[in-house]
């Protein structure tokens, strides 16, 4: 109860600041390996989901395949932010698990498709740029998707993937979904 009399909107779990924990803390460093030399041929890759987030993680899977490294699989996600009111969040509300739920068919996939290949998950709360650029730390390839504007897709890239282009700790690949066939 607020000192209203009042139930807050937001459980006091998920009302604190998205800053408590960044991409650059040990949170997210204790996800990687602590070798970061030793995988100098890995391929980390952003998956948020998307069909061009499909096509990265499949072109990243391949890439990592054909250089005989690991392939790490990274998702990012924050707590909704509003301007004035609180958000309402539904009892139960975990993005970290439903994170996990969005990368398990992916996994399955990678898994049946190059069941050689080292696969690591890792479902990061932060800004997706910033997380993606503390992840490009421990690659030696970091691949984005960019989901295009269609009319503009060859001028402009996603924030996301302009952030990670220019912050990013490794070369950078910007996987564009190809044309449909016409």
């Amino acid at each position: 109860m607020t000192p209203s009399g009042h139930s807050p909107m937001i459980h006091d779990h998920y009302a604190r600041p998205s800053s408590t924990r960044t991409a650059g803390e040990p949170t997210w460093r204790t996800t990687m390996t602590t070798d970061t030399q030793g995988h100098p041929t890995g391929v980390v890759v952003g998956y948020d989901g998307s069909s061009a987030a499909d096509g990265a993680v499949t072109w990243a899977a391949e890439q990592a395949v054909r250089s005989g490294g690991r392939l790490d699989v990274v998702t990012a996600w924050e707590y909704p932010t509003s301007w004035g009111s609180t958000i309402p969040l539904p009892t139960g509300y975990d993005p970290a698990q439903d994170g996990r739920a969005m990368l398990d068919p992916v996994l399955e996939r990678i898994h049946a498709t190059y069941p050689v290949l080292d696969v690591h998950a890792h479902v990061v709360e932060g800004n997706p740029g910033d997380v993606l650029v503390e992840a490009s730390k421990h690659g030696a390839l970091l691949v984005v998707a960019s989901r295009g504007h269609r009319a503009f897709a060859g001028v402009l890239l996603g924030s996301v993937s302009q952030h990670c282009a220019t912050h990013a700790a490794c070369p950078v690949v910007v996987y564009r979904e190809p044309e449909p066939a016409s």
